[in-house]
């Protein structure tokens, strides 16, 4: 059997989706490893801006590569499973990615939220709602508006009953 150009489009942009996802994790790993980032004495909150930009960035590409929701959303959920597993949950030594104490802990936190709202909005958005389906033809009248008139009473109804 052999598969058609599209089919064979569509595996690849699935793929490529899977590359998305890949780069997703990483980079939320990557942003969780940047939120202690000081020059010198000062903290540098990087990571808050690599948390917004890559959870706009990847689910865009992601639903241009593929338009539909669910491969918008994979990408974020990588990110978003990296961030909570890696960020909130303790290992078994009592170790923890994000440090707690001082300004430090509020770049973490804000990290997280400002990449989770980023990347709800952005998968919300990324993919136009489709067009409402064109109203089905009515059995009894054989009518596509499915019986209701300009004034928008239905046929049959006597107004004031």
């Amino acid at each position: 059997m052999t598969s058609s150009p599209r089919q064979r489009a569509g595996v690849s942009a699935w793929l490529l989706v899977a590359l998305l996802v890949a780069c997703a994790v990483l980079a939320g790993l990557l942003e969780l490893l940047l939120v202690p980032l000081r020059a010198g004495q000062v903290l540098i909150p990087v990571a808050v801006l690599f948390s917004i930009v890559s959870n706009i960035v990847l689910p865009r590409m992601a639903a241009a590569l593929v338009p539909s929701v669910l491969a918008a959303a994979l990408p974020f959920a990588g990110w978003l499973l990296v961030a909570v597993g890696f960020g909130l949950l303790r290992r078994p030594e009592g170790d923890v990615v994000l440090p707690a104490g001082g300004y430090v802990e509020y770049v973490g936190y804000a990290t997280l939220l400002a990449g989770a709202l980023a990347g709800t909005v952005t998968v919300v958005l990324a993919v136009p709602a489709g067009r409402a389906p064109p109203p089905r033809p009515n059995r009894d009248t054989g009518d596509a508006t499915g019986g209701v008139t300009a004034s928008g009473v239905r046929r049959g109804d006597r107004p004031g009953q």
